[in-house]
């Protein structure tokens, strides 16, 4: 087959894709889209570069309507038809002659009239004739095998979220919509050659080049009389005076370098767009932190763009924008993720709702998902799903195996297939098995935003997002950038929202002389050097700072006594699978204590390797080697770390092997297998490689956090748990805001706001938000936060003039305190006659004989109604007798890979899963005062301890610390689970 067409259905999301498959085997692509019209559908092909154009602005116009699946209106098709070839497949019941009048009004001798059923071809043929218009056979696919005809059908009930047996006459298709081959469809057009003959006719008019990988730069306003390089010029050296003061020629030199190659790529409107977004972010007062390798530009870091200086950290501009790729770089940035919203709205009122977008994204089919959506096509009871589909791998456990030899291919439906199934049920899950992976929704990128020269609508079509408010792409990140598109990526960051809120407190209660300090003045005051902070980081108590929080990372930086930022940088590259696994991180550790001895292979290495212990650790050191000791330009390495990160095998990794050998043999005048050595130290570098510039953008908000939480405990708590925490579950981080001494209380009328807060009474305390209490509307929730305080209960009633549920619940979580005790206030609400909207007859009395809930008690109600209790910890009433049975906490454990140890816990979060032979285990995350811990329960240990693990008790677990390959969070592979003993 020479050629092949793709008409999606009123989208063209697939295109892109299809156009590269197509190219990679050698076959031409139609590109086209299929619309409905008065009468039927229309397919529409592109015959050229305008062409694909219309066929976006057709689709967006369609998707974008109010009703998106309503006809296309004609007009439409008037507006945008050139280069367009069309195809009417009409219902034989229409007005087709009168419709077909139209259509050649419009496509003049590019309509051609559609046979897609030999049971009507005959009259479509005879009408097409008496219309002096050609017929193509264009028999319908929708599938690839008649075997599949079945598992369409179901495709066809999940879209319109029905039953099988209940599609509509009018979803269902034909009998035979599969990939004929070409025998079957010369058989079936057999007495219309001329149909047949006209799809080579029209996929010769179709050939042209498909826009790929053009260049479409957005357009952005300048001063009168101003270019683009000469504007960002000028920011670039009015920042470089800001930052350095009289620069010296090292800082000129870098600038004027990297503004060259900007200037020579076209890439200038990226900086200043992103610069201009930032400014708004700033003015704003909306924190921000730079991501991935842009912090490695000076003219970035001129503009305010990204945080660290790419010069003391001897970060390379190549590794950012290397001249010898064609694509343009990627400008990422970190925003704080409650305002992130407001900067996108932003950018789409300044730059126009009509040339901005979101990416789009592609959600696609998952084991649980598959099977759920299956079933429910089949009937299936909601219970039946669900005890199915918990013996399913879900998003949190499928990154680990059931058993060591499991392999990373086998289908997770694999213990289901082999299972005792009806039939009918083995049906489902096959076809579930059979649609993982494909596309089940279209939904928004985290970040992606696309801002166009022009209209983008004339470059790529676009969909809205549901319930956002705003357009976003069909096609997904790649696609876009394929189409020559530049994407920026806007990412919310929940750890800068913390730092946001607690700078927010700081300015609002400190004033230098007499003016108040913005949120982002009161960051980027934080020192670079601080002595208790420095202690914070090394001894691993760093609960709730970005990114180094975890019980790993917090090991980590213990070992290696972290106490600066780059510290912090070293301990992000080596906590990483590839470094943990192929045992860097140990050495590091080794020879930082002087417990190993430094051998470099090359007296050369010893300045690139120094200040990581002779170990690499980033992707810029890998750089620095093939420039230092073979000669590569910097532009040259960096394809060459790019070929290795992409683990090349073929002829273009042996050229650059062979030449990076001979140059350095030559350069440094070395031994060939001493060359051959550091070589394949680099190439297995380049599996887990990691970004310096990265690393010091994450060190420097991890810093903050951590200064943060050094000087303003209560307040840096009270955002983090504010803003849901981060990797803990809230419990850890309450126990973690006690163990600093700082109290924490259950919602109270007279001290709660919405959220977390840190209130004075008289102390600094912290108290849980009103928003945590179950069945409490927003309402309720804003006249209780205007009405504060409260001096007894009946003015409360008065002001606030709540549901009966919301004040029963109020009372058992102890939110009246003060005003009585929580059976008063209950017996009050039941025997007083208040109703909502009334005032009670009922005095204020408080009897002095009350007696309040027992704690238990209080601790019961408190985890029904805040999903928590804020009573006293197990863990820390059993502290001394944990210490006796040998328990570590969850910190130390992590430290401790490979070997033997106990952890005592509660039982946060678990899962069953099966093994390839079916047999139950469990994953569980086990909680102390010190964080989580993730444990594997095998089969065997978990036949043992089955009702151990049900309970909801302290449990004390010894096994090994394992870490397996790909992750960098180790775990406690189970030998023993007990109670602890009484």
């Amino acid at each position: 087959m020479s050629a092949i067409g793709l008409t999606d259905h009123r989208l063209l999301t697939g295109m892109v894709s299809f156009v590269k498959a197509c190219q990679q085997e050698g076959i031409q692509p139609l590109v086209g889209l299929e619309i409905d019209i008065e009468g039927g559908k229309l397919a529409l092909f592109a015959s050229n570069v305008e062409g694909w154009a219309n066929l976006c602005r057709i689709s967006s116009f369609i998707m974008l309507s109010d009703d998106s699946k309503r006809d296309c209106p004609i007009q439409v098709l008037e507006k945008y038809h050139a280069g367009l070839i069309s195809i009417a497949i009409l219902d034989v019941e229409s007005k087709n002659e009168e419709i077909l009048t139209k259509l050649s009004g419009i496509y003049n001798n590019s309509l051609y009239v559609g046979l897609n059923n030999p049971a009507s071809a005959l009259y479509f043929a005879r009408l097409a004739k008496r219309k002096g218009l050609p017929c193509v056979a264009c028999h319908p696919i929708y599938y690839l095998t008649a075997e599949q005809k079945d598992l369409q059908q179901t495709l066809t009930a999940i879209r319109l979220n029905c039953r099988r047996d209940n599609i509509p006459t009018g979803d269902l298709l034909a009998e035979d919509g599969y990939f004929l081959n070409p025998q079957e469809m010369q058989n079936r057009f057999e007495h219309f050659p001329a149909a047949l003959a006209a799809t080579e006719e029209i996929a010769a008019r179709c050939q042209f080049d498909f826009p790929l990988y053009a260049n479409h730069m957005p357009k952005i306003q300048l001063p009168e009389g101003e270019t683009a390089a000469g504007y960002l010029r000028k920011k670039a050296f009015e920042g470089a005076r800001r930052l350095y003061g009289e620069f010296n020629s090292t800082v000129r030199e870098r600038l004027e370098y990297e503004l060259k190659v900007i200037e020579q790529m076209g890439y200038e409107p990226i900086f200043l767009i992103v610069e201009e977004i930032l400014n708004y972010a700033r003015n704003q007062g909306v924190p921000y932190s730079s991501r991935g390798s842009a912090a490695s530009s000076l003219v970035a870091h001129c503009l305010d763009i990204t945080g660290p200086d790419p010069l003391e950290l001897n970060l390379f501009f190549e590794r950012f924008l290397n001249p010898a790729r064609s694509t343009p770089p990627d400008i990422d940035t970190d925003l704080c993720s409650r305002r992130r919203d407001a900067v996108i709205r932003h950018v789409f009122e300044v730059y126009g709702a009509e040339r901005v977008a979101m990416v789009g994204t592609i959600n696609r089919y998952r084991p649980r998902s598959a099977l759920g959506d299956v079933a429910k096509t089949f009937g299936w009871p909601a219970g039946r799903i669900r005890e199915l589909s918990s013996q399913l791998p879900g998003a949190f456990f499928a990154r680990r195996q059931s058993e060591e030899n499991d392999k990373a291919d086998d289908s997770p439906f694999k213990h289901l297939i082999q299972a005792d199934l009806t039939p009918d049920e083995m049906q489902v899950v096959k076809q579930a098995e059979a649609i993982l992976k494909l596309p089940r929704h279209l939904s928004v990128h985290a970040g992606g935003l696309i801002v166009a020269p022009e209209k983008l609508t004339d470059l790529i079509a676009l969909m809205p997002s549901g319930n956002k408010g705003i357009t976003i792409t069909q096609f997904e990140l790649d696609d876009v950038e394929a189409l020559g598109l530049v994407k920026i990526d806007l990412l919310g960051i929940r750890g800068l929202t913390v730092l946001g809120d607690v700078a927010e407190f700081i300015g609002q209660n400190r004033e230098k002389n007499t003016v108040k300090f913005g949120r982002l003045d009161v960051l980027d005051s934080i020192p670079d050097y601080d002595n208790e902070t420095s202690q914070r980081i090394e001894t691993g108590q760093t609960i709730g700072c970005f990114q180094v929080e975890s019980p790993g990372m917090r090991s980590t930086l213990r070992e290696i006594h972290a106490r600066s930022e780059e510290d912090i940088m070293a301990a992000l590259a080596l906590y990483r699978p590839g470094p943990l696994n192929g045992g860097l991180k140990d050495a590091f550790v080794r020879r930082y204590k002087g417990e190993e001895k430094i051998q470099h292979l090359h007296p050369r290495l010893v300045p690139l390797l120094e200040e990581t212990f002779g170990v690499i650790l980033y992707q810029e050191q890998v750089l620095k080697i093939a420039s230092e000791l073979a000669g590569f330009t910097l532009a040259e390495a960096d394809m060459l770390r790019r070929a290795m990160g992409h683990f090349d095998p073929g002829k273009q990794m042996q050229i650059l092997k062979d030449k990076f050998i001979n140059q350095m043999q030559t350069r440094c005048e070395a031994d060939r297998d001493v060359c051959n050595r550091v070589w394949e130290m680099m190439a297995a570098f380049a599996g887990y490689g990691f970004p310096k510039a990265h690393a010091a953008s994450y060190a420097k908000v991890a810093w903050r956090s951590a200064w943060c939480k050094t000087y303003f405990p209560a307040e840096f708590m009270a955002a983090v748990l504010a803003n849901h925490g981060g990797y803990y579950s809230q419990h850890v981080y309450i126990n973690e805001t006690r163990r600093m001494g700082i109290k924490v209380y259950a919602p109270d009328i007279n001290y709660s706001k919405l959220q977390f807060s840190v209130q004075k009474t008289p102390e600094k305390a912290l108290y849980m938000g009103l928003d945590q209490v179950k069945g409490l509307t927003r309402s309720t929730i804003e006249k209780i936060i205007l009405n504060q305080p409260f001096y007894d209960f009946e003015q409360f009633l008065m002001f606030v003039n709540p549901r009966g549920l919301e004040v029963k619940n109020l009372a058992m979580v102890g939110a009246f305190k003060g005003l009585g005790s929580i059976p008063t206030i209950l017996e009050r609400l039941n025997h007083s006659g208040w109703q909502n909207g009334q005032m009670s007859l009922f005095k204020n009395y408080r009897s002095p004989g009350d007696v309040d809930w027992s704690t238990e008690k209080i601790s019961m109600a408190q985890l029904e109604l805040l999903g928590i209790s804020l009573e006293a910890n197990p863990i820390e009433v059993n502290h001394e007798k944990l210490t006796t049975l040998g328990a570590v906490d969850t910190l130390e454990a992590a430290g401790k890979v490979g070997k033997r140890i106990k952890v005592a816990g509660l039982k946060q979060s678990s899962h069953r899963s099966r093994t390839s032979r079916g047999e139950t285990m469990m994953f569980l995350s086990l909680e102390d005062m010190a964080g989580v811990l993730d444990v594997v329960v095998f089969p065997e240990i978990y036949r043992k301890s089955r009702l151990i693990l049900n309970s909801n008790e302290l449990i004390l677990v010894s096994g090994v610390m394992e870490i397996e390959n790909g992750q960098s969070e180790p775990y406690l592979r189970a030998e023993h689970i007990s109670f602890i003993p009484k």
